[in-house]
């Protein structure tokens, strides 16, 4: 990328313009820098763009929360600790009322907030203030990113608020109410379009940026969940097509202390000591084992798997510690996209449109790389139904702990086989949070809360 430079922390409050993980309802406090004012040239402009890329990393999102949380939803995790919310989570039994999901709800919205502020603001810098070229990069990551957090808030809510404007006015906010879902999953499109408008030519080098490899897997995913296996596979094989991502060798090298770039990164979101994720702190003894893994997921991978040996420290009598994230200051990159997932996804949308065959070719990548047999498609798999239950679990063993099983069980369907007697289908959605409900009168909460 040409403008854009590595996260550099020391910026980030300077403009972002409510920093804090807080909900729609949150407006401008009287000692923050006014939106005009902060967004004025090229520089006040990346600045403000470090401070929308760092609402990933807030403790609510890419942090822990996003990820930890859905997990301790399903059968891969345990609450181990003391948190009450998780405790919740971990019980399937998740209220309107539950901390957790407001602080999710409202760094989202508290990111999308911050591009609103970046779209709006900067086609209204004087061209001798910023280069056409640099005000459609920046205007191209913030269009990406708020694809991102509305596919977040979507697959977790369903219906959510379509807020495309900064949200400044106390009353204007109170007044938001929920979209079908349909319409945002359209936004998500549409902003993704804009994007891939915005970022033609560039190269797909730093994957801790918005890049056109992101934008197709992006695309790739939203098929996926509207069902659309064609376009899922269209836009993974472009994915494929650029040539610039590939399986490490070794499925460890995807986890180093450092959370070093690898060239199966696709998205990553950017930790470093001084702005830390909690991944390792809340999965191990060293730091501070708020959740674990269950023995469900820890004997499902199949004998030499190289992933279980990477994903799990050894059975004790506290419980089974993840090691995916080595390190208890949380200074590794949290993976959001990477290309393993989209050969998965690759192979489900294969399945589903009965190109059998190749499915499992795109599935068997993923377990040769692991060390396992590579299924024989006629002999080990033959039907569509063994094929995608396979991909299912193919999943589940690659990206454990990865925030990606519980909305995989949802979308597919298979969340009350999995789970059992303590799910019940409206639990399918998450609530809206209870602080939102109480100041937004147009708000409607999901079914069942």
């Amino acid at each position: 990328m040409k403008t854009i430079k590595r996260l550099v922390p020391v910026l980030l409050l300077a403009v972002t313009l409510g920093a804090c993980e807080e909900g729609i309802l949150e407006v401008l406090p009287v000692d923050a820098i006014a939106n005009e004012t902060a967004i004025i040239d090229g520089t006040s402009a990346q600045a403000a763009l470090y401070g929308a890329y760092s609402a990933l990393q807030g403790g609510s999102y890419y942090g822990n929360s996003y990820s930890l949380f859905s997990e301790l939803m399903t059968p891969n995790t345990e609450h181990t600790g003391t948190f009450s919310s998780w405790g919740d989570a971990d019980l399937n039994q998740v209220l309107p009322n539950n901390g957790t999901i407001n602080g999710m709800w409202g760094i989202m919205y508290d990111g999308i907030n911050r591009v609103n502020n970046l779209i709006e603001r900067v086609p209204e810098i004087p061209a001798d203030d910023i280069s056409a070229a640099e005000a459609n990069e920046i205007l191209g990551q913030a269009y990406g990113l708020r694809a991102l957090h509305y596919f977040s808030l979507a697959r977790a809510w369903g219906d959510v608020p379509l807020v495309l404007a900064p949200m400044s006015d106390l009353d204007a906010a109170g007044e938001v109410s929920r979209a079908p879902v349909a319409q945002v999953w359209a936004q998500v499109e549409s902003d993704l379009a804009e994007a891939q408008s915005r970022l033609a030519g560039m190269g797909n080098n730093d994957r801790i940026f918005v890049t056109p490899g992101f934008i197709y897997a992006m695309q790739a995913r939203v098929a996926l969940y509207q069902e659309d296996w064609g376009g899922a596979v269209s836009a993974a094989r472009q994915v494929e097509a650029s040539g610039d991502y590939a399986l490490v060798n070794d499925f460890g090298d995807l986890w180093t202390t450092l959370g070093s770039q690898t060239s199966e990164d696709i998205f990553k979101v950017h930790f470093d000591e001084i702005d830390g994720n909690n991944m390792g702190f809340y999965y191990q003894l060293g730091g501070r084992f708020e959740m674990g893994a269950t023995s469900e997921i820890y004997d499902l991978f199949p004998a030499g798997d190289r992933r279980h040996e990477v994903t799990f420290l050894a059975p004790h009598s506290g419980g089974i510690e993840v090691s995916k994230w080595p390190t208890f200051i949380g200074s590794e990159d949290f993976s959001v996209i990477r290309y393993g997932g989209i050969l998965l996804l690759m192979a489900e949308a294969l399945a589903q449109q009965g190109s059998l065959a190749e499915a499992v070719d795109y599935m068997n990548q993923i377990r040769t790389r692991a060390g396992v047999a590579p299924y024989v498609y006629g002999v080990d798999l033959t039907t569509k139904t063994e094929i995608l239950d396979a991909v299912f679990l193919e999943c589940r063993l690659e990206l454990a702990f990865e925030g990606e099983y519980w909305f995989d069980l949802v979308r597919t369907g298979r969340a009350a086989e999995a789970i059992g007697a303590n799910f019940s289908a409206y639990e399918s959605l998450w609530p809206i949070p209870e602080s939102e409900m109480d100041v937004a009168p147009n708000l409607v909460q999901n079914p069942g809360y």
